[in-house]
């Protein structure tokens, strides 16, 4: 299969896509109409301690999607990422947001900041998967109003190699799958193009389209066999 994993071309800190969130009221019903539509296998990722989410993986390589779902409320309802979930299922959307994956996230915030953009502290943040080990990363948020938005943020893993979300064995109907392409809806798709340029340069996972709202609006993957999956 081609490697769609390819960073960022002509930035001196790369960025590549790292995972897009699908929001669920309900983890196993949402993994089980992933299988059944697309033939996707989901595997448990764990909560998000202080968030009040938790999640199922859908490894794609060193990419995947995320099924994210609200299992507590009250600390959902505290949390940016809570209300992005229950607003996002609110309005019956497919996608609550997107992300980037670096190696060096101060750089790309000393970077953006450079270039004069306003962007609030980093955050940290881990989980704990069914079998103990525990996940670490530090996630730049870009865009942070309360509207959807076609901006994806900025995550750094703190993990050994080998434990990518991703990377994760899985049984896929389709066979192996891999990220072929993020759609990203814009109400001002000039602007969006202008910010992910600065975000991904010149990278063909993605692409922007007029739209009513912003945001995700489809996920293209290519299976083994070179079939296109398109999940909207």
């Amino acid at each position: 299969m081609p490697d769609f994993t390819q960073s960022a071309k002509g930035l001196s800190t790369p960025t590549v896509v790292d995972h897009v969130l699908l929001p669920v009221a309900d983890l196993d019903d949402g993994a089980r109409s992933l299988d059944e539509r697309f033939g996707l296998k989901g595997i448990p990722g764990g909560r998000h301690p202080g968030v009040g989410t938790a999640n199922v993986i859908v490894p794609l390589g060193r990419q995947y999607l995320e099924l994210i779902a609200i299992v507590d409320q009250g600390e959902a309802a505290s949390s940016r990422l809570g209300g992005r979930v229950a607003r996002a299922l609110q309005e019956n959307r497919r996608f609550v947001a997107w992300a980037l994956r670096t190696e060096d996230l101060d750089a790309v915030r000393a970077r953006l900041q450079g270039a004069g953009w306003d962007l609030p502290a980093i955050v940290e943040g881990s989980r704990t998967r069914p079998d103990g080990q525990v996940l670490r990363w530090r996630t730049q948020d870009v865009d942070t109003g309360t509207e959807p938005s076609a901006i994806p943020f900025v995550i750094e893993w703190r993990i050994p190699d080998g434990l990518h979300p991703g990377e994760v064995e899985s049984a896929h109907r389709t066979g192996r799958a891999a990220l072929r392409r993020v759609v990203v809806g814009a109400r001002d798709p000039r602007l969006v193009q202008d910010r992910l340029q600065m975000l991904l340069g010149d990278s063909d996972l993605y692409e922007v389209r007029e739209a009513a709202v912003d945001g995700v609006q489809q996920v293209v993957l290519e299976t083994e066999g070179g079939g296109e999956l398109v999940i909207e």
